[in-house]
């Protein structure tokens, strides 16, 4: 994946991940719920954190950048995983664990990003 491309799903991302549960259906998002920070793991992650999971349904196209083509779906759905905050703020900013592209499924994601 092009280094502008990880840049720019990281910032939408960020931006998306302070958008309360609450307000998920709104914002694309079907819900966090508790996952483990292996995704195919029975037992768990490696830290003392557990991660959060949703799927983040996203536009296809743009308006202004691209047409959604008749008789196609016009949203993508994206299998996102995060790992909250634990300062205890509530604008506390968290890290959204994303893998795909070509060759890899999100869901294929294993091991936990380091910053």
């Amino acid at each position: 994946m092009k280094l502008h491309h990880l840049i720019l799903m990281v910032t939408m991302f960020t931006q998306a991940s302070a958008v309360s549960s609450s307000s998920s259906s709104s914002s694309g998002l079907n819900g966090w719920y508790p996952c483990s920070e292996s995704t195919f793991s029975d037992e768990g992650g490696s830290g003392d954190q557990d991660a959060e999971c949703a799927v983040y349904t996203a536009p296809l196209c743009y308006p202004g950048i691209c047409e959604t083509p008749e008789g196609v779906d016009s949203t993508v759905d994206i299998f996102v995983k995060r790992v909250v905050a634990v300062s205890g703020s509530d604008t506390a900013t968290n890290v959204w664990i994303m893998q795909g592209g070509p060759g890899a499924s999100s869901t294929a994601s294993t091991y936990p990003l380091v910053l």
